[in-house]
């Protein structure tokens, strides 16, 4: 079970994703993701005359100067640029503490890394996360374990791999277990609009990622939510800019919501907790026979056992490494 020890009476799993989750991520066209930080709001503060670059590099910086002068909200009471990553850190100290304080609210969680960091090439970093999380709990923390080894291209392959680690996490638990899944994601900075599953699912809303967790579980007990770190806007000059936003206050309150005020509370609309719309028997094994029909029969689900059983990799950071701007004339991206 991913190297989890399930507690009683009710058990909570974390999915985390990195980038977007625990650092503010841009969509750049084309190519990877801006991260938010120090360097590149100072490179892109400092062009004097925008117009004169390329259509590119004039986008990119807009778009990282829009999102550093952007109000988070009222809550927040602060711009995306205090969520901006110091010095040569990838992650934001002010998320990873949000996280810690989600961690605390949900008792022991068995927190799996479900970002690109999960790869064992970059352990070293993930380490390091794991350090600075340690200490803003003050007791040693490790991850749990992490989703599959596969190379995701999209918030599709996302959602599949957390939901494929699920259905084999579930299948090693007693069916009258109750387990709360908590899923903390931009998904590839990517907005629920209506993208489908190779199961036919249609992902248009919160509630709809947690209606097709809760199926691929197939456990009775298994409440879902997903809090989805995601905004978009348009700039006065009518420019597109999407960005994976970190722990916002909106995003603690909908998963703080769910872990202390009961976890009968399932799927989400504007940040408010509505009641998941119950799945029958017959609804859940269609959903479910439609996921299977894709794998290479029980094999498939067997080397997903395997893989759980054994010391998971200790991931690191992929996407945002490289994430500066290059003075003046050209723009590096993530």
């Amino acid at each position: 079970m991913s190297g989890c020890v399930m507690a009683s009476p009710t058990s909570t799993v974390i999915y985390l994703d990195i980038d977007g989750v625990l650092n503010v991520g841009i969509r750049d066209r084309g190519t990877a993701p801006l991260l938010l930080n120090d360097t590149n709001q100072r490179m892109a503060r400092d062009v004097a005359d925008p117009s004169s670059l390329p259509r590119q590099e004039r986008e990119c910086v807009e778009r990282v100067n829009s999102v550093a002068s952007k109000s988070i909200g009222k809550a927040d009471n602060g711009t995306y640029s205090s969520f901006a990553c110091r010095g040569a850190e990838q992650v934001a100290g002010p998320l990873v503490a949000r996280l810690a304080e989600i961690i605390q609210a949900a008792g022991d969680p068995c927190v799996v890394l479900a970002s690109n960091w999960r790869k064992p090439k970059y352990q070293s970093k993930v380490r390091r996360l794991e350090e600075g999380i340690s200490k803003q709990l003050g007791y040693d923390f490790t991850f749990g374990g992490a989703t599959g080894q596969v190379n995701e291209k999209d918030a599709v392959d996302r959602l599949r791999c957390i939901g494929e680690h699920l259905n084999a996490f579930c299948s090693e638990l007693e069916p009258s277990t109750a387990l709360r899944v908590v899923v903390l994601d931009d998904f590839f900075v990517t907005p629920l609009d209506g993208w489908t599953m190779e199961c036919g699912s249609r992902i248009a809303s919160t509630a709809d990622v947690e209606s097709y967790l809760y199926r691929c579980a197939e456990l009775p007990g298994v409440n879902v939510k997903m809090v989805h770190c995601y905004t978009d806007w348009v700039t006065n000059g009518g420019l597109k800019v999407q960005v994976g936003t970190g722990l916002t206050a909106a995003c603690m309150r909908v998963a703080l919501g769910f872990l202390n005020e009961g976890s009968h509370m399932t799927g989400h609309d504007s940040n408010k907790c509505v009641d998941l719309i119950p799945i029958s028997a017959r609804q859940r094994a269609d959903v479910m026979q439609s996921v299977d029909s894709k794998r290479s029969g029980s094999s498939h689900v067997q080397r997903l056992r395997t893989m759980l059983s054994k010391a998971m990799p200790r991931p690191t950071f992929t996407r945002f490494s490289a994430a500066r701007l290059r003075p003046p004339s050209a723009i590096k991206s993530l």
